[in-house]
């Protein structure tokens, strides 16, 4: 099964509200992953601003679920969702990850 191919481009404008919402949501929490787990091993804030940026298009298993779902005919809105979902994580993903030390104050740089 080729998912990308198998989507109508037409049906993504009627899930692209619901799916910006949930990039949003999911670029958030894995952006408070990374930086969990990199302060967990002691990395500085840009570093844990850089490690969380760079897993908001990382793990996008909703495609195989989708897939799945699909193929066994259970929701057919599934599949555009998930694509515009991925769209959306990707672009989000670009944007953050070009200057993730936009994220976080430098304390270096400001006068006491």
């Amino acid at each position: 099964m080729i998912f990308g191919l198998e989507v109508d481009l037409g049906a993504l404008d009627a899930v692209l509200v619901p799916a910006l919402a949930l990039a949003l949501v999911g670029a958030a929490t894995k952006l408070a992953t990374g930086w969990w787990a990199a302060r967990a091993a002691g990395i500085g804030p840009r570093g844990r601003a850089r490690a969380g940026t760079v897993l908001i298009a990382r793990g996008e298993f909703s495609i195989v679920i989708a897939g799945l779902g699909v193929a066994a005919g259970v929701e057919t809105e599934l599949a555009p969702l998930a694509a515009a979902y991925v769209l959306a994580t990707v672009v989000i993903a670009s944007l953050a990850s070009r200057r993730p030390e936009r994220l976080v104050r430098d304390r270096a740089a400001r006068p006491s």
